[in-house]
């Protein structure tokens, strides 16, 4: 039995992280489909940069695993996700 507050909660940093990744990799396919479209290649740089940034976090704050993730790792993770 599920109850209220586990529906509610909101889903863990590792998974808004990999859905946002998950998000602007689908960017970048839809862009190259439409390549020809004005601005495809700056947008594909632009992502590409964004993801370049995840990794380099990621590499330096969330070496020991997930969950080790320290307070500063977090904001930036967070930071990450909304922009």
């Amino acid at each position: 039995m599920i109850n209220s507050s586990t529906r509610t909660r909101a889903p863990d940093l590792e998974t808004r992280v990999a859905n946002r990744k998950q998000e602007l990799i689908s960017e970048i396919l839809e862009l190259k489909k439409n390549s020809s479209r004005s601005g495809a290649a700056e947008g594909i740089h632009k992502i590409t940069g964004r993801l370049s940034e995840l990794a380099h976090i990621v590499k330096v704050g969330v070496a020991d695993g997930w969950a080790n993730v320290g307070p500063s790792a977090t904001r930036r993770l967070d930071d990450w996700i909304a922009r």
